[in-house]
């Protein structure tokens, strides 16, 4: 089936691109302790990053934010050495900077390991411990760690002496309750271990191990210091001092803030994503670097980012962020003409979607396309009530949401409807599927990553029970309102595809903890049986969460290809 999806011949095309696009390098966000900094780097052409160590200064000097539009390809300090074919999910350095607690996997699970890395070192595997992206917590000597042991929703709490291998297990608070659906982290400072419990419902509790015994935290939530302000572009306060200004569709990925010994100036640390440089990171020491505006990377050509509002056709105003080159747009601003456009979505879990950060879209950009991410209901980029409007019973509200800035799409003149093609990954992938499904005219095609799409059995997905209340399955909804909008329910209700359903294309990850295959298996022979056209493709080395760079490559050459190809587009 993989050899007739549509666009075979173009991916060389855009390959050749992405290749291009992507030569910039992936840093991570650094933790410091002891005068020493650790971080995530994965240069060109490397499979997945590796932990480095550098100097506090040194970093601060090559990260600093007057060398932000730098490309150096190669990091300061020395790489950390790990296991061969492990992938990084998270790491915690310890309190005197001299080793390293890292979560390590193979490329196809998620579950890490726990080791312990070192400069000059073998690392060493910390017995038992086994990690759903938690990262552990070093004891204020350095001498032990603190682990969140196991998947979602059964885990537990150990705690793990490095050198002896001495392995202790700790009972949770006995008011925590039942941790399904729950998102539960660690973290230790002021010497105490603080375990946070973050409910669906947006609610988090937090307790305190004093004296080997929990008790419910009774500080105050202070005023986060670093505000991120939305509008035609990101602006970043530090204690209300507007300090940073990103382009529309970069954004904070993550951020750390160190007050210097001296009390007068304060070091922030920023890690940004934006399709031009997607994880970069940069320092500035405030007030003494503090700049309003910075000016746009480098680029190949000239990307414009335009942030705009669609019209629900409940009256709601769902905000979007287009992204096309400078050349296609006329001297109003508006486009020349309607062009082939990729619509991405998320509209879940209260997930605050953005435009992707990757070579993808500077790779469709540059052969004559548009690029859209809409914010729809059940993300959460407008708060806590944003999120509730698309989730459980109102579930199809987002789906409704998807279709609406579609049609808006074509009216303002960005594209016709043939020429969109949404795309969607995990729920971004439910909603997308249903809403070609709901309106086949207001799509020319669908690309579907890794989609859940059976949301009345959610059992049959890996991470199912914590999904029950997104979906109003903890007794809030019945079946049959998740039959309304669960594409797997929707399709069977349909005996042909005489609707004219639009070319989709189903992308599957063999090692995928998450969703389960076989449920998209299906649905894309329904659709053929139909007489429809579906098309699976098949990525064997890696699951739901990060994969190695090459394979990442080729997919989003072929999903590229895929869309140029079923809307009609023109490569220039």
């Amino acid at each position: 089936m993989e050899n007739t999806i549509p666009g075979m011949e173009l991916r060389a095309h855009f390959h050749s691109l992405l290749e291009r696009w992507d030569a910039t390098p992936r840093q991570g966000l650094p933790q410091l302790a002891g005068g020493q900094a650790a971080f995530l780097w994965r240069g060109p052409g490397a499979a997945f990053a590796s932990v480095y160590v550098a100097p506090e200064g040194e970093l601060r000097e090559a990260w600093g934010v007057h060398q932000r539009h730098s490309c150096a390809t190669t990091p300061p300090g020395v790489r950390i050495p790990a296991p061969p074919n492990t992938v990084v999910r998270g790491f915690t350095i310890s309190p005197d900077g001299t080793r390293i607690a890292a979560l390590l996997s193979t490329p196809q699970s998620e579950l890490a390991e726990v080791y312990i890395l070192a400069s000059g070192a073998n690392p060493v595997i910390v017995p038992g411990a086994t990690v759903w992206y938690a990262e552990p917590q070093w004891d204020a000597d350095g001498t032990a760690l603190w682990v969140l042991n196991g998947k979602p929703p059964q885990q537990k709490l150990g705690h793990y002496a490095v050198d002896s291998g001495l392995t202790v297990e700790l009972p949770f608070p006995q008011d925590l309750g039942s941790t399904i659906g729950c998102r539960l982290s660690l973290t230790h400072g002021e010497g105490l271990l603080r375990l946070t419990a973050k409910r669906p419902t947006g609610e988090a509790r937090v307790w305190e191990l004093a004296s080997g015994a929990w008790r419910a935290s009774t500080a105050t939530a202070s005023v986060p210091r670093l505000a991120v302000v939305e509008d035609d572009g990101t602006s970043l306060l530090l204690d209300n001092l507007l300090v940073y200004r990103l382009s529309p569709a970069e954004y904070v990925q993550s951020f750390a803030i160190y007050d210097e010994p001296d009390s007068t100036s304060t070091v922030l640390w920023i890690q940004t994503a934006s399709p031009e440089r997607p994880s970069g990171v940069f320092c500035l020491q405030v007030p003494a670097e503090t700049q309003a505006r910075h000016d746009t990377d480098a680029s190949p050509m000239p990307i414009i980012h335009r942030r705009v509002k669609a019209l629900a056709s409940d009256g709601v105003e769902i905000p979007l962020i287009i992204s096309i080159r400078a050349t296609d747009l006329g001297p109003d601003g508006n486009p020349l003409r309607p062009l082939p456009l990729i619509l991405t979505c998320y509209g879940g879990f209260g997930v605050k979607h953005k435009t992707e950060a990757e070579p993808s879209v500077p790779a469709w950009l540059e052969s004559g396309g548009v690029y859209v991410a809409a914010q729809i209901r059940g993300g959460g980029e407008q708060g806590q009530a944003w999120h509730e409007a698309g989730r459980a019973s109102r579930k199809m509200r987002t789906v409704q949401d998807l279709i609406d800035v579609a049609r808006y799409l074509v009216t303002a003149g960005w594209s016709s409807a043939a020429q969109i093609v949404a795309f969607g990954a995990s729920h971004g992938g439910l909603v997308v599927t249903a809403a070609a499904l709901l309106s086949p005219a207001s799509f020319g095609g669908v690309v579907s990553v890794a989609p859940l799409l059976d949301t009345v059995n959610l059992h049959r997905h890996g991470l199912g029970r914590q999904w029950a209340h997104e979906f109003g399955a903890d007794g809030e909804c019945t079946d049959e309102q998740r039959a309304a909008y669960s594409p797997v329910h929707m399709l069977a209700r349909i005996e042909t595809s005489e609707a004219g359903l639009p070319p989709v294309l189903c992308c599957l990850l063999k090692h995928d903890e998450r969703v389960d295959n076989s449920a998209v298996v299906g649905f894309v022979a329904g659709i053929r049986q139909r007489g429809g056209d579906a098309w699976l493709f098949h990525e064997n080395n890696g699951g739901h969460g990060q994969r190695a760079s090459a394979d990442v490559l080729a997919f989003s050459s072929a999903v590229l290809a895929f869309a140029a190809s079923v809307s009609a587009a023109t490569m220039r």
